[in-house]
């Protein structure tokens, strides 16, 4: 197929010109001629229109060897030109997803398995998830389809992860008191400043994730519950879970592992949720 601009010119003046001219009767013929010179030149393969990657996915860039930010002990950079060949890379491929980037470190005892290291855009270590079956990384992928990322190891074998997996974890964040959105009837904003001080504080810690903030609310009637009531950036109410348990939020904290958020209240009671209950 001729993709060229050059090529198409020529196709163009062939079919257009002394090519058709010889068929006095093929007018049919000429416009099926013309036809396919338009098809053949405006649209080769090579122009075939491509899909952008959407910015919220994860992506798989390669970054230099020596970029990588501090490793946690018993890990190693161990980044391959192959699958076959255990000659040390220049580059490593690591997945960059909503502002984290995560490595896949092998071990220092060189056990076939990897570490994937998730940091933040401040090089904190966010996550840190062993998973077994394969080491000395050299290919990542990642597929829109499944929504997966596979890493590719010595001898072709592979760690397959599911994006959620990759998610950053909730941030905990200081917000003054008063800046709260609408409250749900029967709730209200009851900050502390620890388990034991029923002053009221002028901050309160309220969890942001995947664009979306939750406040801990209190009830009006001073059930020992919170409200956790999820807002999108307009200020929409897209949840609103009663945990029973505690009152009067003080602390917040987030559990990377069990991938879970807990609010701590009055006399040090908690209330635990998944973190699908603080996202979209």
């Amino acid at each position: 197929m001729l993709s060229d601009p050059e090529s198409c010119v020529i196709l163009n003046v062939q079919f257009g010109g002394a090519f058709m001219n010889r068929f006095a009767t093929g007018i049919f013929l000429a416009s099926i001629s013309a036809a396919c010179a338009v098809a053949l030149c405006a649209a080769p393969v090579s122009s075939a229109p491509r899909k952008h990657a959407n910015p919220f996915d994860p992506a798989v860039v390669y970054v230099p060897v020596n970029s990588n930010p501090p490793i946690p002990a018993g890990l190693k950079v161990a980044c391959m030109k192959g699958p076959t060949d255990l000659t040390s890379s220049k580059t490593c491929p690591v997945v960059k997803f909503r502002g984290d980037t995560t490595w896949a470190y092998s071990f220092i005892d060189n056990r076939v398995a990897m570490a994937l290291v998730t940091y933040d855009a401040q090089n904190n270590v966010v996550s840190n998830v062993t998973k077994n079956g394969a080491r000395y990384v050299w290919q990542i992928l990642s597929s829109v389809d499944d929504k997966t990322v596979t890493f590719s190891g010595q001898a072709n074998q592979n760690i397959v992860t599911t994006w959620a997996e990759l998610m950053p974890p909730p941030q905990v964040a200081a917000v003054p008191s008063n800046s709260n959105p609408p409250v749900p009837a029967g709730l209200k904003v009851a900050c502390m400043a620890n388990g034991s001080n029923l002053n009221g504080n002028p901050t309160c810690p309220v969890v942001q994730y995947m664009g979306i903030t939750t406040w801990m609310y209190s009830f009006i009637d001073n059930r020992v519950s919170m409200a956790l009531v999820s807002y999108d950036a307009k200020n929409n109410v897209v949840r609103n879970v009663t945990l029973d348990g505690a009152r009067y939020v003080w602390q917040i904290t987030v559990d990377p592992t069990a991938k879970t958020v807990t609010a701590t209240g009055q006399s040090n009671q908690t209330v635990t949720a998944p973190w699908a209950d603080v996202g979209p």
